[in-house]
C-alpha cells in the first residue's frame, strides 16, 4: 500500500519528534519506504531545524500557515488556543497541495513506536473507507458536533451535497463535559487524500481559506466523512505497536525504552 506520512511541527513539537523519530524509523522502518511531509510554523522554527531532525529519503518539507491568517487570541480555553488550532487546520490544507498518494498517514509527535513494522492490516481497506484510524468514544467540547450541524445549516446553499444529508443530531446530555459516541481519534490514522480536499475546500469557502468551522481537525474530517455516510474504520492502532503519550515526561520516558529494545 502506498501512503504519505504527514506531521505537523511547531518548536514544541519538533522538540517531541527529535525523541520519537528514532523509534519510528527503528521499529517502523516502512515509512521510510513511503514520502513523508513535513509542514512546520513558520514563525517558530525552520526548514533547516526540521531536516536537522527528520531524515527521511523522500522528505517535503512545507511552511505554514498561509499568509495573513487570524486564528484567534487566547483566551485560556484548552480547545481553541490558537496554536493548537493552527497547527490543527494544517493537516486539512497541506495534504491537499503536498500529498499525491490516495491516503496520507497522519501521526502525532508524541505517539512512540514500539517493535512490529508488519502493523498494517490489508483488511482495513477492503472496503475503500474515507478513514482508518484509532476508535475513540467522546468528543470535547461535547458541543462540537452540535455547532457543525448548525454550521451546515446556516449555509447550506454552498455545502453540496453534504447539507443534503441528515444532521448527525449527537446531543450532549445537559452539564456533560464530553459527548460520548463512536468516533476515532487521530493520532496515528490513515485519511483519504480526497476527504481532506473536500474539508479544505468546504472550509475555506464558509469559513475563509486557512480556517475550519470547529477547532479540530480530526472532529471535522469524522463528522463530513459521517455524514455523507463515507466508509469509517476503526482500530487499535495500541495493538499494532504505536503509543500514544500526552506528556513530555512519559515521551521522554517511552521512546527512551523504546530505542532499547
Amino acid at each position: 500500500m502506498n501512503y504519505t506520512t504527514v506531521v505537523g511541527v511547531d518548536r514544541f513539537h519538533l522538540e517531541q519528534l527529535s525523541l520519537t523519530w528514532p523509534t519510528w524509523k527503528k521499529h517502523k522502518p516502512s515509512l521510510l519506504d513511503q514520502p513523508m511531509v513535513v509542514f512546520y510554523d513558520l514563525t517558530q522554527v525552520t526548514r533547516d531545524d526540521v531536516c536537522r531532525v527528520v531524515d527521511h529519503p523522500n522528505l517535503r518539507v512545507e511552511a505554514w500557515p498561509m499568509r495573513g491568517v487570524d486564528y484567534g487570541t487566547d483566551n485560556g480555553d484548552k480547545w481553541s488556543k490558537p496554536q493548537r488550532y493552527k497547527m490543527l487546520a494544517g493537516f486539512v490544507y497541506v495534504p491537499m497541495w503536498s500529498v499525491e498518494t490516495t491516503y496520507f498517514l497522519k501521526i502525532d509527535t508524541d505517539t512512540v513506536a514500539y517493535g512490529n513494522n508488519d502493523w498494517i492490516n490489508p483488511e482495513w481497506f477492503e472496503d475503500d473507507p474515507v478513514i482508518v484510524s484509532h476508535s475513540w468514544s467522546f468528543t470535547k467540547p461535547p458541543d462540537q458536533m452540535l455547532l457543525l450541524d448548525e454550521w451546515v445549516a446556516e449555509i447550506k446553499h454552498v455545502l453540496g451535497h453534504l447539507s443534503s444529508r441528515e444532521p448527525l443530531n449527537l446531543v450532549p446530555r445537559p452539564g456533560a463535559s464530553r459527548l460520548g459516541h463512536r468516533r476515532i481519534i487521530s493520532w496515528c490514522g490513515f485519511f483519504k487524500r480526497d476527504l481532506a480536499s473536500d474539508c479544505a475546500v468546504l472550509a475555506a469557502n464558509t469559513v475563509g481559506l486557512g480556517l475550519l468551522p470547529c477547532q479540530s481537525q480530526d472532529g471535522f474530517m469524522w463528522y463530513v466523512a459521517k455524514r455523507m455516510g463515507y466508509g469509517i474504520r476503526r482500530t487499535n492502532m495500541k495493538r499494532r505497536g504505536w503509543g500514544h503519550w500526552s506528556t513530555m515526561f512519559n515521551v521522554r520516558k517511552e521512546s527512551a525504552k523504546a530505542m532499547q529494545c
